[in-house]
């Protein structure tokens, strides 16, 4: 009974998206490769650009405009690892950073200020209950606080909406103590947009997590992304 109520909660006219025969030969995309296929569905991510040596990371953030993020590519947790640095406001601090790293790639990217809440978003292939959606609390405290509402693809804005507001971090959303209120119109847009990138990739898709994307007042960023994809059996 609970299954079929969550069925029947789908988007009015749209069966759940049901996943075929898993995937084979699973890949874990580079965070950039990542952002490149997000981008081509309309998920908003930041200006950024890949550099293979310091020097060119640190051309690349002036190109860029400070401050600016780098990141080691090719390492799936870089907080932990230190492979991550923000903030950089020269391009000096740039090149010490990525010699620091010893990394053979690198990404340069904007940073995104004013944000108002973290969000996470992730899609599951489920081979019992579909594509699963899951919303929460984003960024380093994702995993202490487990604040998420979960929902089967396709999801429909108002359906969207709902399970923002079911987060505890929901009243960061609507402006909390007289800060500014999360642009909710880009949020739920950016939401959509990562929706459409895991349909039209649907037989390769294995998991797709965004950590965080940035809600500010004006925009919604994807500034961290992680997909795997694998190869039809």
């Amino acid at each position: 009974l609970e299954a079929a109520a969550r069925l029947g909660q789908g988007v009015a006219g749209c069966a759940p998206l049901v996943p075929g025969p898993a995937p084979v030969a699973p890949r874990l995309m580079t965070e950039a490769e990542g952002k490149t296929l997000l981008a081509a569905h309309g998920v908003p991510v930041p200006r950024r650009a890949v550099a293979s040596t310091p020097a060119e990371a640190a051309a690349c953030a002036v190109e860029i405009g400070f401050p600016v993020v780098l990141k080691a590519l090719g390492v799936a947790h870089k907080t932990e690892a230190g492979a991550v640095a923000l903030g950089l406001s020269d391009a000096g601090a740039v090149e010490a950073e990525a010699r620091r790293m010893g990394a053979t790639e690198f990404l340069v990217e904007e940073m995104v200020p004013g944000g108002v809440a973290e969000i996470l978003v992730g899609i599951l292939r489920d081979p019992a209950h579909g594509f699963v959606l899951t919303l929460g609390a984003g960024g380093v405290l994702t995993e202490v606080m487990a604040d998420t509402a979960s929902l089967l693809l396709p999801a429909d804005a108002p359906q969207i909406e709902a399970a923002l507001d079911r987060l505890r971090i929901a009243p960061l959303l609507r402006g909390y103590r007289g800060k500014p209120a999360a642009d909710r119109a880009a949020l739920v847009t950016a939401i959509h947009a990562v929706q459409d990138c895991a349909m039209a990739h649907a037989e390769t898709l294995i998991e797709l997590e965004i950590n965080p994307l940035i809600a500010t007042p004006d925009r919604a960023v994807a500034v961290d992304a992680l997909i795997q994809l694998g190869e039809t059996p």
